[in-house]
């Protein structure tokens, strides 16, 4: 057999096994239509997020823990006066607290759900001078906590954004001596507002998850009156950061 022979007959057995395998992929079309074009439209027109988003992981009931850094951006004014006015502080300290929720897929991207924290905080700022003389030493802690909605939108097959928000509570202790008795000032009590936050969080496996989120929240205005009837007010907001675990039933 010569080398032109041997090629052609190389060349026509390659033809043959061509055809065959396009007749048998013919043959699979036939048999099965719908889940052929099925796949193909799932794996070239689907969108990246919806090929791969799955919000059913986050669902469901779950308890967690976090512990994160907390700041109190606390203002006061004292009407007494041209040596008094406003003054502000901003304390720093630590902030945990252990949560519990209930998550609910709507989806495979959307997660509606609730959440409640009971916290400890150590908040305070050392004694500062304000005004002519009077002594303003303000601490936030040891109690706080919120009941919140979350809104979450997983844009991975493990990673979830949502947002969040409710309401919030924060015990104070925010007192101002004055250069007698009747000129202090004071706001202690468990003061109420709302929060709003962002966050992120990451399906480690099947139960466990870890978070990384912010919250601000605000309590709004305290007024009162000194024993001299001079009016005052204190105004607090609390900015949150903290880290978390979260473990689904």
């Amino acid at each position: 057999m010569g080398i032109g022979t041997f090629i052609s007959c190389l060349g026509a057995w390659a033809h043959l096994q061509a055809c065959e395998t396009v007749d048998k992929g013919r043959e699979v079309l036939r048999a099965h239509p719908t889940s052929a074009s099925m796949v193909v439209r799932d794996e070239k027109e689907a969108p990246y997020f919806a090929r791969h988003a799955r919000a059913p992981r986050f669902s469901g009931f779950y308890l967690g823990g976090s512990a994160g850094y907390g700041v109190i951006k606390s203002d006061q004014q004292l009407d007494r006066g041209t040596n008094h006015g406003a003054d502000a502080v901003s304390p720093g300290g630590f902030a945990g607290s252990i949560t519990a929720g209930y998550n609910f897929a709507l989806n495979d991207m959307l997660v509606l759900g609730v959440e409640g924290d009971l916290g400890v905080a150590a908040i305070s700022e050392d004694e500062k001078s304000v005004f002519d003389g009077h002594s303003w030493k303000p601490s936030f802690g040891p109690t706080w906590g919120a009941v919140r909605g979350r809104v979450g939108w997983t844009i991975m097959d493990s990673l979830m954004l949502y947002g969040t928000g409710g309401v919030a509570f924060m015990q104070t202790d925010n007192w101002t001596l004055g250069n007698n008795a009747n000129e202090s000032s004071w706001d202690a009590k468990t003061r109420t507002g709302w929060t709003l936050g962002v966050g992120m969080e990451y399906a480690i496996d099947e139960r466990w998850s870890a978070k990384a989120e912010y919250l601000y929240m605000d309590f709004g205005k305290h007024h009162g009156y000194t024993e001299d009837n001079d009016p005052y007010w204190y105004d607090d907001k609390a900015h949150i950061f903290r880290l978390g675990v979260n473990y689904r039933f």
